[in-house]
């Protein structure tokens, strides 16, 4: 018998040092769920090598800094998520556009088997391509 799955909405954090130029490195995932009520964030606390060859000038050191900055953001914005509407609202707010080092992207929409373990499963997928396994996840048009 085949398990309910859960419609998530997910949004992948960019590393943009140079937002004039619009180039990013894709460095973590927010995702939430109304059903079951879940807020996650997975993130690259080091450096990775891809930001290290996109953007050669940038110091490690910063980029550790302002992520566990925005590490413990996350953690704020999750204890916020105590139902399915304010774990919606959360999530909007959150991922809304704003000028910073670090942004999100687009809100997409996927169906999950596990939404508790997706936001792991989407930072392999979309900011470690290289481990990722070939699955093609099933994305609906947000």
């Amino acid at each position: 018998m085949k398990t309910a799955q859960a419609v998530c909405n997910y949004a992948l954090l960019q590393f943009l040092p140079y937002p004039v130029t619009g180039e990013f490195v894709n460095v973590g995932v927010l995702v939430a769920c109304q059903d079951p009520c879940l807020l996650n964030f997975a993130g690259e606390v080091e450096m990775p090598q891809r930001v290290k060859a996109m953007f050669p000038r940038q110091e490690e050191q910063a980029y550790a800094a302002a992520m566990q900055a925005f590490v413990q953001e996350m953690k704020r914005v999750q204890g916020m998520a105590s139902g399915p509407k304010a774990c919606l609202l959360a999530f909007n707010e959150t991922v809304r556009r704003r000028e910073s080092l670090f942004r999100f992207g687009e809100v997409r929409t996927i169906l999950s088997d596990d939404p508790s373990h997706l936001a792991a499963e989407l930072l392999t997928r979309f900011a470690r391509p290289e481990a990722a396994k070939r699955r093609e996840p099933a994305i609906l048009a947000a």
